[in-house]
């Protein structure tokens, strides 16, 4: 039973910890590749076209897969009645996930091969350079997320000492709903960044310091103490 539980807590914290670093470098390198120029046609886009601008992709569909694995270990950590709550996460974590890597797919798949073969007739309803392009309505699986980590802040009790912390940061993310539509609503930049921290802090340092619990965990199944 002490190797069974041994193994959850790694597996959980070894996703945790994969998911705070991805989601990182992701906000890292969308700050560095991502092209904040007004949108001027497809043909225009083609032209200044980097490969570089891509390299998103990368961290973004590795946090998708480390997400799924995270949740569905939580699910299996989860006990009694908490497990309708890691159900629930884990139900909108694959949403999540699945939407959020076929978005990206479609990057590499389609749209980098289109344009270096100037195939643009209809590209422009894809790229990410159009900010009213489906890329952008499937970078709402973000918001999919946010759900998730809210459902999985109730599998563990804001009154428990080593928890409580990772409760209330899971909890904050799904802040970055309500602050980020109506940030979009009524444009307001400021509004839709305080939703954009919310979510970086919920989904990295509640990580991290979920990590830390389930290190200590695995120490003391490890002592034969749980």
């Amino acid at each position: 039973m002490e190797k069974e539980k041994r193994l959850i807590y790694k597996v959980c914290s070894a996703s945790a910890i994969a998911v705070a670093v991805f989601t990182v470098l992701f906000i890292i390198l969308l700050g560095c590749t991502f092209d904040f120029s007004e949108w001027e046609g497809i043909v225009n886009y083609k032209n200044t076209f980097r490969p570089i601008q891509m390299l998103t992709v990368v961290p973004s569909i590795l946090l998708a897969i480390s997400y799924v694995i995270f949740v569905s270990g939580l699910h299996i950590y989860a006990w009694g009645y908490k497990k309708i709550w890691s159900q629930l996460a884990l139900s909108f974590g694959l949403l999540y996930a699945g939407i959020s890597i076929a978005n990206y797919l479609i990057q590499l798949v389609t749209v980098i091969p289109s344009i270096q073969n100037g195939m643009l007739e209809g590209l422009a309803l894809f790229v990410s350079g159009y900010s009213n392009s489906i890329f952008y309505a499937l970078m709402a699986s973000y918001f999919l997320m946010c759900i998730s980590l809210f459902f999985a802040s109730f599998v563990f009790s804001k009154n428990e000492r080593n928890f409580k912390w990772v409760h209330r940061l899971f909890f904050c993310s799904a802040l970055a709903i309500p602050l980020f539509l109506i940030g979009a609503l009524f444009d307001i930049a400021i509004i839709m960044m305080f939703g954009a921290l919310s979510w970086l802090v919920g989904a990295t340092v509640g990580m991290v310091m979920l990590a830390v619990c389930f290190q200590k965990e695995v120490r003391l199944a490890g002592n034969g103490v749980l």
